[in-house]
């Protein structure tokens, strides 16, 4: 089973749906810039990051995206929320790394 980290860096809900469309691969979804909002407790996606952790799915978040739009307190607490270091050593757990 292959790992895949997906990079999601936007708004746009179809890139959470693309990462869980991968039923064979063991799959995590880090929340990168704007789609920090993702994570805020109700913003999240249309429902696709609802459902993503309602599957087990790993979401984190770049610490520093979530404090530079102030959503520290807002953040689903699901949500693994990572500093730069640790997004590094995160990526190191996982075969293939996708950038949306």
């Amino acid at each position: 089973m292959a790992k895949i980290l997906y990079f999601v860096t936007d708004t746009d809900s179809m890139s959470i749906q693309l990462a869980l469309e991968h039923k064979d691969s063991e799959v995590g979804i880090c929340l990168m810039q704007d789609a920090v909002y993702f994570g805020c407790r109700g913003k999240n996606g249309n429902g696709m990051l609802a459902e993503a952790l309602r599957h087990g799915v790993p979401v984190f978040a770049a610490k520093k995206d979530v404090e530079l739009r102030g959503l520290t307190k807002l953040v689903h607490s699901e949500i693994k929320v990572l500093d730069y270091g640790e997004i590094i050593d995160l990526v190191l757990n996982y075969k293939r790394i996708v950038n949306i």
